[in-house]
């Protein structure tokens, strides 16, 4: 009976406040306004950042990997072909001060598929897909090496109000195909084959369509060199290039050319990058003292500087107070990531001795980040390098408990060497040194087996072409009436 009761005096009561908004609107005493989104005042306030993982942008997934804290969030765009590990010294090597993110494109490293041919503007929208879902926010300040460089100015094209700046790091130019190739010698029968693989690699990268060379990425560089073209003038933007020393002979994955050809193609390269410092009148343009074209594996400072450059400028422009350096608690610096135990393997390869060793470490907060490789012993042959490895792949909840990560080493040379490791993580803590030794023989002549059996094929198809040409000399020796 109270129920049948309450509901005629509720529906009464709401009938009334209605009345009595709209009696105050017509009497202009009250107000009516839509709600607009609020832009998160600080980090605090915003939604939570994911630090990495794979993350989906439409139908298949990008992984992506942050380290940091604070606005603007710099974003690493890597070369062509290459991924986020070419970032490693880098993305660890600030002050924590900032967000610094890194991600693998898709066809390559972690990143899932995607259709080919791709564009930019594919990847731009991939890119900002990533951002959005990840809740990475803006204003971002984007660092593009090499084809990545090409890449960072489409998204700013795209999305021009989030990007406070960009970072150039011996950034390719839309023109550089045709005019590096208008730098080789004319074209000759006999010519070397390293001259050949030049003028199809610059063949690619001036049209891609009909070219010999192949991409994992499925690159359209024709469309891609228009769609730069295409964009609008950056005209103040903060603009840092970095640009490859003019004496460094080395072309980083490319055949040796002779020195003339050589000379002259620095030369082309070094007008390219002096064409990319005036795409803005805030530009700064800062020559590399000794690196060639991964400036940010060979000379990771200069890169570092320059993003904290426009960092602080963007700061000054948001009336930001520029941070102190992470960690600014004391509970992030009590711990520092462990190791545990080594499981070692070895195997013959191609009659080289293989070491796999699996080295299980812990870290209390998840957040170990890098791991540190010196060489304390032996000499690396040309060509081999040591280098920082992520291992964000080892979830938080993994490397609480026991993560693992590998350390394969390859005897291509008759020495002792000894590797330390060492795991470093987002508070800049170290854990305690490790060394492993590898123990390696004179590598064994090797011969393949399908070399065997290509050559006994080859041998058999030889005798019997011998037999048939025997058959038919002899045939044409018998006289004609005894056939």
């Amino acid at each position: 009976m109270k129920q049948i009761l309450l509901r005629p005096m509720m529906y009464a009561t709401i009938l009334a406040l209605l009345m009595l908004a709209c009696s105050s609107a017509a009497s202009g005493t009250a107000t009516v306004s839509v709600p607009e989104p609020l832009a998160p005042a600080s980090d605090e306030l915003a939604l939570t950042a994911l630090p990495n993982g794979l993350l989906d942008v439409g139908g298949r997934k990008l992984w992506f990997q942050c380290v940091g804290k604070g606005t603007p969030t710099v974003i690493l765009e890597a070369g062509q072909g290459d991924t986020s590990y070419n970032w490693i010294k880098v993305q660890t090597g600030g002050d924590g001060s900032y967000r610094v993110c890194s991600y693998d494109r898709a066809n390559l490293g972690e990143s899932e598929a995607a259709p080919k041919p791709r564009t930019y503007l594919d990847m731009a929208h991939d890119l900002h897909a990533l951002l959005t879902n990840a809740h990475i926010e803006g204003p971002y300040i984007l660092v593009g090496h090499s084809g990545g460089g090409l890449l960072v100015r489409v998204f700013r094209d795209e999305y021009p109000e989030e990007v406070a700046g960009l970072v150039l790091v011996d950034a390719a130019h839309p023109d550089m195909g045709q005019r590096l190739l208008e730098g080789l010698p004319p074209i000759s029968l006999f010519e070397s084959k390293a001259l050949r693989e030049w003028r199809i690699w610059l063949s690619y990268m001036s049209d891609s369509q009909g070219s010999a060379y192949r991409d994992e990425e499925g690159l359209d560089t024709k469309a891609n060199n228009a769609q730069v073209k295409a964009a609008k003038p950056l005209g103040d933007l903060p603009v840092v290039v970095i640009s490859r020393s003019p004496d460094n002979t080395t072309f980083e994955g490319a055949p040796l050319l002779p020195a003339r050809t050589n000379a002259k193609l620095r030369q082309i390269w070094q007008e390219l990058q002096s064409e990319l410092a005036g795409l803005s009148s805030n530009s700064t343009h800062i020559i590399a003292s000794h690196a060639g074209h991964s400036i940010q594996r060979e000379e990771p400072e200069l890169v570092i500087d320059a993003i904290r450059k426009l960092v602080n400028e963007a700061r000054d422009r948001m009336g930001l107070t520029i941070p102190p350096a992470l960690p600014a608690d004391q509970a992030a610096m009590a711990h520092t990531p462990r190791f545990l135990r080594v499981v070692e393997k070895q195997e013959i390869k191609d009659g080289k001795l293989i070491y796999r060793d699996a080295v299980y470490y812990t870290d209390t907060a998840g957040d170990a980040e890098i791991l540190k490789l010196s060489l304390l012993s032996g000499s690396l042959l040309e060509g081999e390098n040591l280098d920082e490895r992520s291992i964000l792949t080892n979830s938080a909840d993994e490397q609480q408990h026991e993560a693992m990560i590998d350390a394969t080493w390859v005897c291509r040379s008759q020495d002792t060497f000894v590797l330390e490791l060492q795991i470093v993580d987002q508070a800049r803590n170290s854990s305690e040194p490790m060394n492993l030794t590898f123990q390696c023989p004179a590598p064994k002549v090797y011969i393949s087996p399908s070399l065997i059996i290509g050559l006994v094929i080859g041998l058999a198809l030889l005798g019997l072409a011998i037999w048939l040409l025997v058959r038919y000399r002899r045939s044409r020796l018998v006289p004609v009436g005894q056939q």
